[in-house]
């Protein structure tokens, strides 16, 4: 006999099916100090560069929405619930596991004849016989019996494309930001100061396919923000122009500024940043539900910039 069972609990999916289941910073300023320092050394004549990393890595925004036929890892299978306990979908003795009743249920390979008890009077065109197995919550399981059923009782779970979405992009390792100032060393108040992130190079996207339906993740920069603990806020929509010695004094083409005071009042006497790339995985589900939408990824660094301010001697 079976054990009394609540109704069934199902996981949302985190990740793509494995294949057995479905198919599935601080930009240190030298401790240069105007006029005899970087200021005088890097303009106007040219603006001296540099990078480096640092900061914190923004914890994850909200993962993937419920719903979906169960859960597991793109490292392991796809697991069902039934009484507040685990179990794998498929097994590939027992066959799949139906939540609704909490047993696996396999096709017989060689039904016996038309007319045998085990039909239940019911006729082959009518239903098919199934093995039925039950695991009990406490350990250990129901012997195999065989069953009537007029329609599959169990199968692969619905896969949620849109958590499926969610779980690709929250896979994908995006870069942190490296920032990229220009002047090294002492920006001049006024002065351009060239904004601009090394090593962004997306990782790859992903896909994953089942029949009659995809769901595939393009990771994309959307912008990149600046900001400083003075007030100012940069947003860029690339993710800059590094600096060459050939620019000279010109003003970034995408992405700069000009501080308006400079960092001498500060107690640490520098201007404390952080620089975010705005990453987003870009969704398309294509199917019977096609739909699009954006998974956001920032990732964020800290950086430091000296600014002086311009000493003129009459």
């Amino acid at each position: 006999m079976l054990n009394t069972r609540k109704p069934a609990r199902r996981f949302a999916i985190l990740a793509p099916l494995s294949a057995g289941l479905l198919l599935a910073s601080a930009v240190s300023a030298a401790a240069d100090e105007p006029p005899g320092g970087g200021a005088e050394q890097c303009y106007p004549d040219v603006i001296c560069s540099g990078v480096n990393t640092g900061g914190t890595k923004p914890k994850p925004g909200p993962s993937q929405p419920g719903g979906g036929g169960g859960g597991g890892t793109s490292d392991g299978p796809l697991l069902c619930s039934y009484h507040d306990q685990q179990w794998p979908c498929h097994d590939p003795e027992r066959g799949w596991f139906n939540s609704g009743v909490g047993c696996y249920f396999r096709p017989l390979d060689n039904p016996p004849p038309e007319g045998a008890p085990e039909w239940q009077g019911h006729k082959p065109s009518e239903g098919a016989l199934y093995s039925k197995v039950c695991p009990q919550t406490g350990g250990g399981q129901d012997g195999a019996e065989i069953v009537f059923e007029a329609t599959s009782p169990a199968g692969p779970p619905a896969l949620n494309l849109v958590d499926v979405g969610f779980g690709l992009a929250h896979e994908m390792r995006f870069p942190k930001p490296t920032a990229g100032v220009a002047p090294k060393g002492t920006a001049v108040v006024k002065a351009p100061v060239w904004l601009w992130l090394d090593g962004v190079a997306a990782p790859a996207p992903k896909t994953l396919s089942v029949p009659g339906a995809s769901v595939t993740v393009t990771p994309v920069l959307r912008s990149v923000t600046w900001v400083f603990d003075s007030g100012v806020s940069v947003t860029c929509d690339k993710a800059g122009t590094p600096y060459d010695a050939k620019y000279g004094a010109a003003k970034s083409p995408d992405c700069g500024y000009e501080f308006a005071v400079g960092s001498g009042t500060r107690k640490s006497g520098v201007f404390d940043g952080t620089v975010t790339a705005n990453w987003v995985g870009e969704v398309v589900v294509t199917g019977p539900n096609a739909k699009t939408f954006d998974v956001k990824m920032p990732q964020s660094s800290n950086f430091t910039l000296k600014v002086a301010e311009v000493q003129v001697l009459n």
